[in-house]
């Protein structure tokens, strides 16, 4: 159950975010809402209402500008995400982007990509981006490695193929990045055309200029969904 406590947005507000602050609150209704039962930050824009949820008590003013960037993007035109489930033509692509909500992760990063220029911008350290670093290991690409070689598991294995790469390309902590970079060369020897599917959605949206996620991605789902007929992953 959730404990309203808009009264302590303020606490949030800092000289780094108070500009964008200023251009989102005329025009929707904040709410700040405690929610323990949640294991993140999250935050949702529906009907003029922006709701921005803590799972502690605590307030942490870079997960809450986080928060924060996602609304700012969507205001900013950023295309919606039921429009993007809604765009999925290809029989064989929705069978691997609806498996595990991949969909649902390739949004959220195609929208941190955006995102991260503003909180960058505004002085945030960037290994307070995001709540939790990349994971991605050896036995990650074990498993995906070892699931593309039998036909039952290959779905399983192009959609983990897809996910972590995704992830990976947008790293922000400068920590990581030599990390992030010898895993996607690894990820690159093991399936350069799907790789190169992947990059090339990934290097498009980079270079957006107008926000338009729809028409980026919808070209990346025609090419996946080519490429799954093309290596027969479901015949």
């Amino acid at each position: 159950m959730s404990v309203d406590i808009t009264d302590r947005i303020e606490e949030c507000i800092t000289d780094k975010n108070r500009s964008i602050w200023d251009q989102l609150a005329p025009h929707y209704h904040f709410e700040l809402l405690l929610d323990k039962n949640e294991y993140s930050w999250k935050a949702k824009l529906e009907y003029g209402t922006a709701t921005i949820v803590t799972p502690t008590e605590m307030l942490c003013q870079s997960s809450f500008t986080h928060e924060l960037l996602h609304i700012y993007v969507e205001h900013l035109g950023l295309s919606k995400y039921n429009d993007i489930v809604h765009a999925i033509s290809g029989d064989e692509s929705l069978l691997i982007l609806t498996e595990g909500e991949l969909i649902a992760y390739i949004y959220n990063f195609s929208s941190h990509k955006k995102m991260y220029p503003f909180y960058r911008e505004m002085g945030f350290p960037d290994e307070k981006f995001v709540q939790s670093r990349i994971k991605f290991s050896r036995l990650d690409l074990f498993i995906i490695s070892l699931s593309l070689k039998f036909n039952k598991t290959k779905p399983f294995a192009i959609n983990q193929f897809i996910g972590h790469s995704i992830s990976l390309f947008n790293n922000v902590v400068t920590d990581d990045h030599a990390k992030c970079v010898k895993y996607l060369r690894k990820l690159e020897r093991l399936n350069p055309s799907l790789y190169q599917i992947v990059s090339e959605f990934d290097d498009e949206w980079d270079s957006c200029s107008d926000l338009n996620l729809l028409e980026v991605f919808s070209e990346f789902e025609k090419r996946l969904n080519d490429w799954l007929i093309t290596n027969k992953i479901f015949s």
